[in-house]
């Protein structure tokens, strides 16, 4: 079942006053889960700043997200699932388990906008830089793509809760995106028509496993050549973009963590929860090599130069050199929360939120610790601890989330605050 519904909408054009565009050429392919070519819309070329990547942010901004109901005045929070989209010198897109989607100032003190849609949101929130658009999913099965001044351009009732990141194919201007029941579509960029919609393998335990049908979890990635590589039950599949199948790989044990394309290696890296990681050829899906990484893997990894990051489920952080195909570092302590990812810093520089909910930094050529936030603000039944991958913008800030309602936007040190000190 499927539905698109088309609104009247204006140019698109953020509060800042960016200008109308249409779409640009397209941008490169992202190749992991929080890629920040999903997380990062800007607006504008970058501004030549300073930032020290390498120092530990803070916070400069907070809001809290609450239901009021018609009772009393006490407020209900309203989790934060998903990553948000940073827009550079703006603010952000957040969208919420309400199914809000809001744009704020980076002070997080004022809303632009906001859209309700018809479920919960927990997938992040995808960017469509070509057109300066944002792209968010629900779990009740609804796609909608929203401009900068919060109109709504198109709907897509898909009939599949969607949890998993979705990956973008910029040459052929589509949306893959994986769903429970073991479902894939394709969804064109510009108009929300659904251009394919196909089963994939269902996990072993279908017929008798109680959560079986929560899958695919996993989040698609884009290969070199324009096809989506899809992790699901115990396989791993390459589609084009009409959704035929490639190639496809029994990995033999369940994946949850997402697939990363290694640039220039035309290699694809995939974790299953048997603590292997595989680098199999992404023409043919033919097995190249493993790391062994001793640990359960449900975190999704990020590839950063010939470095892919990845944390296994007892709290490591692990660093595999992509040439050897081997593992070069461990960080016991930094391994990602739960099923939240890795990202990659804009100076290369890998960070994840981490067990105790602080977001940290590494070097992924060593591991070597950088920074840990806090969110520690002095504020009355305040859990500080946030759930939701970072989302790290060119301009020096940083975006996070918590289920406890709270958002947060970081700064990190730049030449300019340097100069402002007394």
């Amino acid at each position: 079942m499927s539905y698109v519904t088309q609104e009247a909408h204006g140019p698109d054009e953020g509060p800042a006053g960016a200008p109308r565009v249409g779409r640009s050429a397209a941008p490169p392919a992202p190749r992991f889960r929080h890629d920040p070519l999903k997380g990062i819309l800007p607006l504008r070329p970058d501004g030549g700043t300073t930032v020290r990547w390498d120092t530990e942010p803070v916070v400069c901004g907070h809001a809290e997200l609450l239901h009021h109901g018609d009772r009393d005045g006490a407020g209900i929070p309203v989790p934060v699932c998903a990553s948000p989209v940073a827009v550079p010198g703006v603010g952000t897109v957040v969208g919420s388990y309400d199914g809000r989607v809001r744009l704020y100032d980076r002070t997080l003190t004022k809303a632009y906008w906001h859209v309700r849609l018809g479920g919960p949101i927990y997938s992040s929130l995808v960017a469509d830089r070509s057109r300066r658009r944002v792209v968010v999913a629900t779990t009740s099965g609804e796609v909608a793509c929203v401009d900068l001044r919060g109109t709504v351009i198109w709907r897509t009732q898909t009939g599949a809760g969607i949890y998993a990141t979705p990956t973008l194919l910029p040459e052929a201007d589509l949306l893959v995106l994986t769903a429970f029941d073991s479902r894939c579509l394709g969804i064109d960029l510009a108009t929300g028509t659904v251009r394919f919609a196909r089963d994939l393998p269902r996990p072993w335990h279908a017929g008798i496993g109680s959560a079986a049908h929560r899958d695919a979890y996993a989040s698609p990635a884009t290969t070199a050549d324009g096809n989506a590589v899809v992790a699901c039950a115990e396989y791993v599949l390459c589609l084009r973009p009409d959704g035929t199948e490639t190639w496809r790989y029994e990995a033999g044990h369940t994946i949850k963590s997402s697939p990363v394309v290694l640039t220039g290696r035309d290699e694809v890296a995939v974790c299953p929860v048997d603590g292997r990681c595989l680098f199999l050829d992404s023409g043919s899906g033919v097995l190249r090599g493993v790391a062994e990484l001793g640990g359960k893997v449900v975190a999704s990894p990020a590839a950063s130069g010939r470095f892919l990051v990845v944390g296994t489920q007892d709290g490591t952080a692990h660093g595999i050199d992509a040439d050897r195909r081997s593992v070069v570092w461990s960080a016991p302590g930094y391994g990602p929360r739960e099923y939240t990812s890795f990202t990659v810093l804009p100076d290369g520089g890998v960070t994840a939120v981490v067990s105790r909910g602080n977001a940290v930094g590494l070097r992924p050529e060593d591991g070597r610790f950088l920074w840990e936030t806090s969110q520690v603000l002095g504020l009355a039944d305040h859990d500080p601890a946030m759930d939701v991958t970072p989302v790290p913008a060119p301009d020096g800030s940083m975006y996070g989330g918590s289920y406890s309602g709270m958002l947060y936007h970081f700064r990190f040190r730049t030449a300019e605050t340097a100069k402002e000190r007394p």
